[in-house]
């Protein structure tokens, strides 16, 4: 009995199989939306957006919720597009503007800031990015299947629970409050070192 519990079987094996799949997809978008951010953040002047995003300062005074919720905005866009049908076509675009608005403001501080400018957004965008990604699309490939079951359902299909969306964003939450931290404390103050 105890044999049979620990194995996965076959909707384990279909699971795994389910969620490599997703994952390469999301990845694929993520990279897509890489590549044109970093070329249209390299290219084009975004002085004006970027002094406002530099005011990282202001994070310091700002309200902690507000903060969160800055921080966690993709994930709670996963979440609820993980919820529809929808999620099957949008959370790759999600993944794609995730992806664009993560280089493109990275390739603009580098090209603002030419001799520091590799070094500060590894601070300002690499910190919080090392608690926010994974978490990003752990959300997003549970989202997706659960948005695949929701489209099987509405179909008239049957389809087995696979995803576990509302456990593993519940367990995410506690890491978007560390990365809300480390962008409330830690990021401002090394940004004022660089600075």
């Amino acid at each position: 009995m105890i044999r049979n519990n620990l194995s996965l079987g076959k909707h384990g094996f279909t699971y795994q199989k389910d969620s490599k799949l997703y994952f390469l997809l999301l990845i694929l978008s993520f990279s897509a939306g890489c590549l044109v951010g970093s070329i249209v953040g390299s290219f084009f002047e975004f002085n004006s957006s970027l002094s406002d995003f530099m005011g990282v300062s202001s994070l310091e005074s700002s309200n902690a919720v507000t903060v969160f919720f800055h921080f966690s905005r993709f994930h709670l866009v996963a979440f609820l597009l993980g919820s529809s049908f929808f999620g099957i076509v949008l959370l790759p675009v999600l993944s794609c503007i995730r992806g664009f608005a993560l280089s493109c403001t990275a390739a603009t501080i580098i090209s603002c800031y030419p001799h520091n400018g590799i070094i500060m957004a590894a601070v300002i965008l690499g910190i919080p990015a090392i608690i926010s990604l994974p978490c990003f699309f752990t959300i997003s490939i549970d989202g997706f299947m659960s948005s695949a079951r929701i489209f099987h359902l509405v179909r008239g299909n049957s389809a087995p629970r696979k995803d576990k969306l509302y456990a593993r964003s519940l367990a995410c939450l506690p890491f978007l409050a560390i990365g809300t931290l480390l962008e409330i404390k830690l990021v401002p103050y090394l940004v004022s070192l660089l600075t």
